[in-house]
């Protein structure tokens, strides 16, 4: 199978990885099993961790359906497949070596209840690298870095898994239309918040911004610039250009709400509804990583391939 490419929190992982002792309350086991799916990209913690690919070999991303079995013992199994260019298109992307895994796993979640609080720590034997999650409100798992922050995906693959219990049913590819636009560039300076690009499924958004259903939308290619004041820093305007807005991009305004009422630490981003289209709601997961949201502030869960994530460009990165 061919398919396009694209180009290409923390105290509590610090106290795992350093090896500390964790008291029976702060660990906890969820039930019953757990199966997500995903497509990510190869980024070096992944690579060092699932093996099965030479470290000079060009990968585009790696397709994972990874199951965590809380009983009798934590253990989990992991099914990847990396994606590797093809050989009469270096841009293009081919199934590539396939690697079944297990091992053992721990959960620690903080005392806060801001997303990623939890976090799922996988232990292979014999390999000295583990590899953690953060999870976001119990339907998505979002990769680690070694210094504890979200891992930045691009705006073609991020670093999400989705629940796959509840995945988003995926589009179908016969009948994709040709869906490109094109983009200004990328906006810079003290005006600007940050910029997000990302690639998502079309159903779930395109319901939550209340746009009918369109015919041969797989996928979704977004970016969203997000504007402030320069002396206060306080929200201002924003800009989407996505698959969704070929003709026009849509501009309205933006602001940060908050979730007080059920003691949460979650921070929610706005982009406000314009006189055609539904309010574009964001979970901040970090400074550099956000997730789509609906009404109630539960995340979209994307597919196998696509997840409803907006990662901060990479030149902007924060850390």
């Amino acid at each position: 199978m061919i398919r396009a490419a694209a180009p290409m929190l923390a105290g509590v992982l610090a106290t795992i990885l350093a090896g500390h002792s964790l008291s029976a309350a702060d660990v906890y086991q969820p039930s019953p099993d757990q199966e997500f799916v995903g497509t990510t990209l190869c980024g070096r913690e992944v690579r060092e961790f699932i093996g099965g690919l030479p470290s000079d070999a060009r990968c585009h991303a790696i397709t994972w359906r990874l199951t965590l079995r809380p009983a009798p013992a934590p253990t989990w199994k992991l099914a990847a497949t990396y994606g590797v260019p093809a050989t009469t298109n270096p841009n293009a992307m081919v199934d590539g070596p396939s690697v079944a895994l297990q091992g053992t796993w721990r959960t620690v979640t903080a005392a806060r209840s801001a997303p990623g609080a939890t976090r799922h720590q996988l232990m292979r034997e014999g390999v000295r690298r583990s590899l953690s999650f953060a999870e976001i409100h119990g339907d998505l798992l979002h990769l680690l870095a070694d210094d504890g922050g979200l891992m930045v995906g691009t705006g073609g693959w991020s670093y999400t898994l989705n629940r796959a219990g509840r995945a988003e049913k995926p589009g179908e590819v016969s009948r994709t239309a040709d869906m490109s636009y094109t983009i200004s560039p990328r906006a810079t300076g003290s005006t600007v918040s940050g910029v997000f690009e990302g690639r998502t499924p079309c159903r779930g958004i395109s319901h939550q911004m209340k746009l009918p259903e369109m015919d041969g939308c797989l996928k979704v290619k977004w970016r969203v610039t997000l504007y402030q004041d320069p002396a206060t820093a306080a929200a201002t305007t924003y800009k989407i250009e996505s698959t969704l807005h070929r003709q026009r991009a849509r501009e309205g305004t933006w602001r940060i709400l908050r979730r007080p009422s059920d003691g949460s630490e979650s921070v929610l981003y706005q982009l406000d509804a314009t006189p055609t289209e539904g309010a574009i709601r964001l979970l901040k997961g970090d400074d550099n990583v956000f997730f789509f949201v609906d009404e109630q502030f539960r995340p979209l869960i994307g597919t196998a391939e696509f997840s409803y994530t907006l990662n901060r460009v990479p030149s902007e990165v924060i850390r």
